[in-house]
């Protein structure tokens, strides 16, 4: 499973479309301004505005109180983006007499700041608007800006109105407008503000969820009991020869060919995040150990880094399936390596990736911390890779939002940080298995699958009858998540392989090509021109796991994202030995691998998976058949949009990234 998550920022209901006379234009433009909205002006323009693409997931209601004070939060446009991502592709790409020189985090932040005449602009706009200058407060790396004024003046400013939303999923409120305007000298160094389209969540207790909804959090599929003839194998959970029925972690050493860590180096250990109050047990780590890595000395755990008031671990009656599948996929192959929690606070929707990012990089902190001292901002030392298993969908109405967030994670590219996530469990639909469009057919990509400076994982299982060295399979199930996305076009890297994809294996649906979320109507029902994910996968289902003070069986793309990780982190090992340094963003590697598939140091690179679709629902749906009305992408050989690349053939990725 994957925890699914609808982001504080993400707007998940459609504006309405109103078809407008010349005489119902003039009652509408006088409701507009009984209601406080003042439509933009000469000198401004609209900034953002909602999407209608997608199914309502927000319920509009009351008008926010006019007299209230509320926190504006001004993501100002950064300096350097696109020199920033020539510099990570150049220090990325095998061949390049650059490979591997990142950048401390200095430079990084230096290479972003955004210049003090900018800054003033939007000071002087405020000012003019009648902000008091005390109330605005820069970060200390000039990337946000927060402004603390009654929502009357915050309406005047920004040509809106703003009401609360109510998620229907959760029952979570959130703050947010329609639309919004800025003065043309203004819209052009703002990247958005918060609230805005990007909804804020409301800090109150939210209704109950409506009944026979699900909250995005609570998707954890729960433990599948083990059969009598199960509780046997486990008896012996190193053996290999019941790999097709249950996976351990003898089982996903064999199939990838990883040997025992022997290593363990200070600056080397893996990171984990976590969230939405899903925490692990140490007491069911400690039965994983004895029953399936033997080797893995009781008390092993991670080291906690714990962001915002986070706790950690629970006892095992609160334990977080998630967070124990997590640890218990990765650290049987990384032992001695030790590992790090990123835990973060909050047990809804809040914006959790914003919390991670900004106590591992002050770039990322929207708050000035002498006014928010409550808020961790770059406290925390990024591990050489980290492991997400968490997400939601991609939301075409906040392509801003959506562009920031990817590159903060070009940002830790550009420092050496290897981010890997899980692809989702729903196919090419939403974890709450529906799909954009009037025909409710248009597929919906992952947020951070879409974002090419993170490597996306997707899941295979092995067949039953099968043994070691059988060919996986796409796993079946639930859905790996998987498609091409809808605000970030296709990198240059992915050319080769995808382009074969969509020339020797159409999948014959009507498609469109855009980028920034523009959703043509009535064009198709997936982008050809997107960022394509995953990029590779690994194994997803049928994983033994402790959960709770009981063993099960369990799975999803989360299951998969560590594993890749801990691959990851055990060639780092390696080039750390060596003197060399970590290998960072791997994805023009692993595509550069791809392209050169057919020379024979390269033959079995990957192991390819040609079998499966994405024909079922997801783990918080009904696993039913796709919301979407088709069996989604299917496995062929070479990349495709259900399992990437394939799996690894550690050691020949070992021999190939330590070459670098």
């Amino acid at each position: 499973m994957r925890n699914e998550l609808c982001r504080a920022w993400t707007s998940c209901r459609p504006r309405m479309f109103l078809i407008v006379t010349m005489k119902t234009a003039a009652v509408l433009l006088a409701g507009l301004a009984a209601s406080g909205m003042a439509m933009p002006s000469d000198s401004h323009r609209v900034h953002e505005t909602r999407d209608t693409v997608r199914g309502a997931r927000f319920d509009k209601r009351d008008a926010v109180a006019a007299t209230a004070n509320m926190p504006l939060r001004i993501a100002l446009k950064q300096s350097n983006l696109d020199k920033a991502a020539a510099m990570l592709l150049d220090i990325s790409t095998p061949g390049s007499p650059n490979y591997g020189k990142h950048l401390s985090r200095k430079e990084a932040a230096a290479l972003f700041a955004v210049e003090d005449k900018s800054i003033d602009t939007i000071k002087q706009w405020l000012v003019k608007s009648g902000v008091d200058a005390k109330a605005i407060s820069v970060n200390p790396t000039k990337t946000w800006m927060t402004v603390n004024a009654p929502v009357q003046q915050l309406e005047k400013m920004l040509k809106t109105r703003y009401h609360t939303y109510r998620n229907v999923i959760s029952g979570a409120d959130h703050v947010g407008t329609d639309q919004y305007s800025l003065p043309k000298e203004v819209s052009e160094i703002v990247d958005f503000v918060v609230p805005g389209v990007n909804l804020a969540k409301v800090k109150t207790r939210a209704a109950p969820p409506p009944k026979g909804k699900t909250p995005f959090a609570a998707i954890w599929e729960g433990l599948r009991d083990l059969t009598a003839e199960q509780q046997q194998i486990v008896v012996n959970a190193t053996s290999l020869d019941h790999c097709d029925t249950i996976i351990t972690p003898a089982c996903i050493q064999a199939i990838y060919g990883i040997p025992k860590g022997v290593q363990s180096n200070i600056t080397n250990p893996m990171g984990f995040f976590e969230s939405i109050n899903d925490v692990y047990s140490q007491e069911d780590l400690d039965l994983f150990w004895k029953t399936a890595a033997p080797y893995v000395p009781q008390g092993t755990g991670p080291d906690l880094d714990l962001i915002n008031g986070a706790t950690a671990p629970n006892p095992p009656e609160r334990a977080g399936g998630e967070s124990d599948l997590d640890f218990q996929m990765a650290i049987p192959i990384i032992y001695p390596e030790t590992t790090v929690l990123f835990q973060t606070a909050g047990g809804g929707s809040d914006d959790i990736f914003g919390d991670y990012l900004a106590a591992v990089d002050p770039d990322f902190c929207p708050l000035d911390p002498n006014l928010n001292p409550h808020k961790m901002c770059g406290v925390f030392q990024p591990t050489n890779v980290v492991s997400i298993s968490y997400g939601g969908p991609e939301d075409p109405s906040d392509v801003a939002g959506s562009k920031r967030l990817c590159n903060e994670f070009m940002k830790l590219g550009l420092i050496g940080i290897t981010t890997v996530a899980s692809s989702g469990d729903s196919g090419v639909a939403d974890a709450g298995n529906y799909c954009y469009g009037p025909h409710h057919d248009i597929f919906v990509p992952d947020d951070l699958g879409s974002c090419p400076y993170i490597t996306s994982v997707g899941a295979t299982t092995l067949p039953a009858g099968s043994k070691v060295g059988d060919p996986e399979i796409a796993v079946n199930s639930y859905s790996g998540g998987g498609g091409f996305s809808n605000i970030f076009p296709r990198p240059s890297w992915q050319n080769g392989a995808v382009g074969n994809y969509l020339l020797r294996h159409n999948p014959n649906y009507f498609a469109y090509n855009t980028s920034d979320g523009v959703i043509p109507p009535n064009s198709g029902i997936y982008n050809r021109g997107g960022r394509a994910y995953p990029d590779i996968s690994a194994l997803g289902d049928n994983g033994l796991v402790a959960y709770r003070g009981k063993l099960g069986l369990s799975g999803g793309t989360s299951m998969s994202a560590p594993i890749i990780g801990a691959i990851f982190t055990r060639i780092n090992e390696q080039r750390l030995s060596l003197g060399k340094g970590p290998i960072g963003w791997v994805n023009p590697a692993l595509y550069g691998a791809y392209d050169k598939i057919r020379s024979k140091d390269f033959v079995g690179f990957f192991h390819d998976v040609t079998v499966g679709n994405q024909y079922l629902g997801g783990v918080a749906g009904d696993r039913g058949y796709s919301a979407c009305g088709n069996v989604g992408f299917s496995c062929v050989q070479g990349w495709d949009p259900v399992t990437g690349l394939g799996t690894p053939n550690y050691p020949m990725w070992e021999k190939y990234f330590v070459s670098l």
